[in-house]
């Protein structure tokens, strides 16, 4: 008996819908990958806005004043050396006029800081006035040490010298007085601007050249404060009203303390700490490596947070869009690329919508309406995917979760990285679970309801 040849039979609707959801899930992949262009704007416009942040900044600092760096004071002895030089074939003796700098033996700075916000349009910038006192020492100087006769010394011609980084920041004219006698001061510039500062003409006596600097001075300047350690021991002592000081440069504070009302702080720095003398012959180098001081940190820099926020982008459209799309598969609902897309675009002008905020009402608060904002739009607009009340809760209670989510990382920035693995970890071991009745190859699958 002929036997007819088997035929295999293949279930077209398992191959369909296998294609199907590879298809789907391929082109959610595509509109994820597109979104990326709109967020790269959203990145671009917060570049802009942090430009016209440091545009007013630099307007407000070029007004009131720039960092200040506290050089000094310092000693400035002129004398010469004779030096034999040969002149059409005839020696001669010529005097060399030299100048060598003499750094004091203790440098005691106190400063008060008081600093304030000015405002230039939406833009914030941090300046301050700081009350300085001075107490330096200066020993007698060994001139055997330094190899330079007294004979050879200008001793009328002496100079004390106070380095200051910007002297429109000066408020009222200085108190200054050496030995008990006040000093008349004047302005300098050394070395096409790089040292500039006060100076002092002084009368040193050959017989006992040691010398008492005190006195007080105002100083205006935005943002950073730093002294340069030049005394043999030096010590700075700086009080504030701002709360959140940042401590920076070559050496920390020894003792700090820092609360709501402000800041205390000291240094205590020995010349072994530092890597140059206590005199310098012809000019004094370029010190700043060795400085150390504070900067007065705005603590609102919403650029800075909507910058980390945005970089975060693509892990909120990704978390989104997994939650729609094992949604859409166990409640066997039909959405269309087209409301993926939307759904997606409103993610994206979710960053928008934080910056514009953030300008006005501060990054947490902004970063709260914004969120309350896109959830209650998706929300809304989920009614036309969902059928059920249930769903739409489930979807929007996922979207709050993946905003606290970011914003916990945010502002754990120390532990991003775990918190973020931690995340990551939960929401895929959900995700395999939640996915694990649902059937690719298209068999019949059971009840996958959220019901």
């Amino acid at each position: 008996m002929d036997q007819k040849p088997k035929t295999q039979t293949f279930n077209s609707n398992r191959f369909d819908f296998a294609e199907s959801a590879s298809t789907k899930l391929l082109i959610i992949g595509l509109i994820a990958l597109a979104l990326l262009i709109p967020q790269k704007f959203t990145l671009d416009l917060i570049e802009e806005r942090q430009l016209r942040l440091s545009e007013a900044e630099e307007d407000i600092r070029g007004k009131w004043s720039q960092d200040q760096t506290i050089l000094g004071p310092y000693l400035s002895l002129p004398y010469f050396e004779l030096k034999e030089v040969i002149t059409n074939g005839e020696k001669k003796i010529v005097k060399e006029y030299k100048t060598k700098y003499i750094l004091p033996e203790q440098l005691n700075l106190s400063g008060n800081i008081e600093a304030q916000l000015l405002h230039r349009g939406i833009f914030d910038v941090v300046v301050y006035t700081n009350t300085l006192s001075f107490d330096v020492k200066f020993d007698s100087l060994e001139l055997e040490k330094m190899n330079l006769p007294s004979k050879n010394i200008y001793w009328n011609q002496a100079s004390l010298m106070i380095g200051i980084s910007d002297l429109k920041g000066l408020s009222g004219s200085p108190n200054f007085k050496v030995n008990e006698k006040p000093l008349e001061l004047e302005p300098f510039s050394e070395r096409n601007g790089e040292n500039k500062g006060l100076l002092s003409r002084i009368q040193l006596d050959p017989n006992n050249s040691s010398l008492s600097f005190t006195g007080e001075m105002i100083l205006k300047g935005s943002k950073d404060f730093s002294l340069i350690p030049i005394g043999k021991t030096t010590n700075l002592n700086l009080t504030g009203n701002w709360p959140n000081p940042s401590f920076r440069g070559e050496f920390l504070p020894e003792s700090r303390q820092v609360t709501e009302a402000g800041f205390s702080s000291n240094w205590n720095i020995l010349h072994f700490n530092r890597p140059f003398g206590q005199e310098f012959e012809g000019y004094i180098p370029d010190l700043n490596q060795s400085a150390f001081g504070l900067t007065l940190v705005n603590p609102v820099d919403q650029y800075q947070q909507s910058t980390r926020t945005s970089k975060y982008a693509i892990l909120i459209i990704t978390l989104s869009f997994l939650a729609l799309y094992l949604m859409e598969l166990i409640t066997k609902s039909q959405i269309h690329p087209i409301q993926y897309s939307l759904i997606g675009f409103a993610l994206v002008l979710y960053y928008t919508l934080l910056i514009a905020l953030s300008e006005h009402l501060g990054f947490g608060i902004a970063y709260w309406i914004a969120s309350l904002a896109i959830v209650v739009l998706l929300g809304f607009y989920s009614r036309s995917i969902f059928t059920k009340w249930k769903e739409i809760g489930i979807f929007t209670t996922l979207l709050s979760i993946f905003y606290i989510f970011i914003f916990i990382i945010i502002k754990q920035q120390d532990f991003a990285l775990l918190i973020g693995s931690i995340g990551l970890f939960i929401a895929l071991s959900i995700t395999m679970y939640t996915s694990r009745k649902i059937n690719f190859s298209g068999q019949e699958n059971e009840d996958l309801s959220l019901a």
